[in-house]
């Protein structure tokens, strides 16, 4: 486990997942809805994403604090860089591939929580919090819309469910490039002797 390697590949990620995220909200504010264009932002977005989740990989291998975390980060991260070009692609369509990515995302949102906590105390505090909130706002909202789907199709409370569970899954997702950009700045700092910290070493 080297926090040092993985700086430059998690700076990487979070740049692409920034631009992904631009993508996206061009998308929604410029296309959805409308006739398709030649060149599409959503299809961008959905290659930009990939590569971001690509480079991830390497971050995953570096820091995970144990080998289930890593099998965890590493399929989540694998499972969302095919997503995309196969979405592009026409191999699969968007109702199939949109559950798979999902799935993508939480577990990806675990592998950043646990990463996270296994951290505490080597990486600054607010970068630690910054992976508990973001990923845990995809996890809570994943949770929030299973519940929703336990109303009746197209009552209130299933709407008001998958509402809330839309306002916080987006706002982690948006956010996740967010902490690897802080975690590689933050990694690119850390010293061996503080690397190897335990858990309740400085806060």
């Amino acid at each position: 486990m080297d926090l040092r390697q993985a700086a430059p590949w998690a700076r990487a990620a979070g740049a692409t997942g920034m631009a992904a995220n631009a993508l996206l909200v061009g998308f929604y504010a410029l296309e959805a809805g409308r006739r398709p264009r030649r060149i599409s932002l959503g299809s961008a977005n959905d290659l930009v994403g990939s590569l971001g989740t690509a480079l991830m990989l390497p971050v995953a291998v570096a820091v995970s604090p144990d080998r289930w975390t890593r099998r965890l980060g590493l399929i989540s991260m694998t499972v969302l860089t095919i997503a995309g070009p196969a979405l592009v692609a026409g191999f699969v369509t968007f109702r199939r591939q949109l559950p798979v990515a999902l799935a993508g995302f939480a577990g990806l949102s675990g592998w950043v929580v646990l990463t996270s906590r296994a951290h505490r105390g080597v990486l600054p505090g607010p970068v630690t919090r910054l992976g508990f909130r973001s990923g845990g706002a995809v996890l809570a909202g994943g949770c929030t819309a299973a519940a929703g789907m336990l109303f009746p199709a197209g009552s209130t409370g299933r709407q008001v469910a998958l509402a809330a569970a839309g306002v916080s899954g987006s706002t982690g997702m948006l956010a996740l490039p967010l902490w690897f950009l802080r975690l590689g700045a933050a990694a690119a700092e850390v010293t061996p002797a503080t690397e190897r910290q335990p858990e309740t070493g400085r806060r």
